[in-house]
């Protein structure tokens, strides 16, 4: 592909995007960060999130993580620092409330 080509395509008004599993999963920890951060957002009214979530949990199991354990699963997103899930969840439940 030239620095000219398009990574997205466009066919019958559907978007398809060619990226890495690198790139897919900084698009999804982008995402997944403005939900968290504006209780507003429309991204999860959207399947795409959802959809990102599938083939990247997908990919994790095929590289052998246990997509349950949330430290696991973090370290796959490429997290460098895992944050207790009872953490995360009172910081995002104090967001929604202010």
């Amino acid at each position: 592909m030239s620095p000219l080509d398009s990574r997205i395509t466009k066919q019958q008004n559907r978007f398809a995007l060619d990226c890495s599993l690198d790139e897919l999963k900084r698009i999804y920890h982008a995402l997944f960060s403005q939900l968290r951060a504006d209780s507003e957002a429309d991204i999860d009214e959207s399947d795409l999130l959802l959809d990102l979530q599938v083939v990247l949990q997908q990919e994790a199991r095929a590289e052998g993580v246990d997509v349950s354990t949330h430290s696991e699963w973090s370290r796959f997103l490429g997290d460098s620092s895992v944050v207790p899930c009872e953490q995360r969840y009172a910081d995002y439940r104090e967001k929604k409330h202010q």
